[in-house]
């Protein structure tokens, strides 16, 4: 893991940290499939983090997380062929998503 990469773990945390104790849903959109040119149903970037009415916890953001790692879906679409380069993390206007920026 290069200098990058801890620097975006940083700001990620600063981000998912920010949703703990506040009323859920929040949202994580991880932006792979849209970043290799899919769009078909049942092939989704956006992960829910919480429940409605509840509030967030530390366990909601890893379990979400940790779906997102195991995703089948975005497994194959992370192996398609296109070069990824991670660009690091960005808060929705509204405060509700964390979003992972690419580029190729």
């Amino acid at each position: 893991m290069g200098v990058d990469e801890v620097y975006f773990l940083v700001k990620a945390l600063e981000l998912f940290e920010g949703m703990v104790g506040k009323e859920g849903p929040f949202f994580f959109d991880c932006q792979v499939v849209l970043h290799a040119g899919g769009d078909s149903p049942g092939e989704k970037d956006v992960f829910t983090i919480g429940e409605k009415g509840k509030l967030v916890t530390m366990t909601d953001i890893i379990e979400t997380l940790d779906r997102v790692s195991n995703d089948e879906t975005l497994g194959e679409w992370r192996y398609c062929g296109r070069s990824y380069f991670h660009e690091g993390y960005h808060l929705s206007k509204d405060g509700r998503t964390v979003t992972m920026c690419w580029s190729s």
